[in-house]
């Protein structure tokens, strides 16, 4: 009978079912955004995430108790995981720290642009990357600014033109404002409006008006461009932020993949 404990199936622990908490909260965390019935990208690679976190904490402790082959396979697989997030960890730590890099009074303001409506008004993150760039304007009135951003596929006008009428709309002065209109991604804005920055003479030190999570990868691709970016970081819309984060994360991991090779 001394054998048949090895041959009993072990029990998940206790403390393993109270573990399972923490990516149950993380997960609904990331599910804020179905709040407004939206479930992107960044939600489900949130919910992924959280899958694979809740099958390491219920299996690998077996695994590990289990010998052999399985427990190098186990402390494997907790390893990969502990580094993805670290890595996490440290790519959130660079999206906060951009944000915290305050612009020169004598800064090009440059606003990215976002989704447009099919009723051409402004999404709600745009809508917020608008009225940060026009507090910024009102606050410095020797300031000009670029509106960068293309017409989707599903959109009815520009971004760059819809930013450039709500800002006007708002009270900044027309003549202080420059549309760049045929980008399509980050990467773009920024290539773009340097472009702009050059052929009108404008400072190429920049104040990046977009979310407070896109300010790192925006930041970089704007010194790819040759320009010196600082932050006005717009606040996400709060039940958006945990999509669009996880969203960045991988947008992030993908920037520093294509860099280093």
């Amino acid at each position: 009978m001394s054998g048949t404990a090895n041959y009993t199936k072990r029990r998940i622990h206790p403390v393993q079912w109270l573990l399972l908490l923490l990516p149950a909260a993380v997960a609904v965390w990331f599910s804020q955004s179905l709040l407004i019935g939206v479930v992107g990208v960044g939600t489900l690679i949130g919910w992924a995430g959280c899958l694979v976190w809740a099958l390491l904490i219920l299996f690998v402790p077996g695994m590990i108790h289990k010998g052999g082959g399985k427990r190098v396979a186990g402390w494997i697989l907790t390893g990969i995981f502990a580094l993805l997030f670290l890595w996490c960890g440290y790519l959130t730590v660079l999206i906060f720290s951009a944000a915290a890099n305050t612009p020169p009074e004598s800064a090009t303001v440059v606003v990215l642009g976002c989704k447009v409506e099919k009723s051409g008004n402004p999404s709600l993150s745009l809508r917020t990357r608008i009225e940060k760039a026009a507090e910024y304007l009102e606050e410095h009135p020797d300031a000009v600014c670029i509106v960068s951003g293309g017409q989707g596929s599903i959109e009815p006008l520009s971004e760059a033109s819809v930013m450039a009428r709500e800002l006007e709309a708002l009270g900044i002065e027309p003549e202080r404002i420059f549309q760049e209109d045929q980008s399509t991604d980050t990467k773009e804005n920024m290539e773009y409006s340097a472009k702009l920055i050059e052929d009108m003479n404008l400072s190429r030190e920049v104040a990046v008006v977009t979310d407070d999570y896109h300010e790192f990868r925006a930041g970089e691709l704007a010194k790819q461009a040759g320009l010196t970016p600082y932050a006005v970081p717009a606040e996400s819309v709060k039940y958006l932020f945990p999509a669009n984060y996880g969203r960045e994360l991988i947008s992030m991991t993908k920037f520093f993949i294509e860099k280093w090779i």
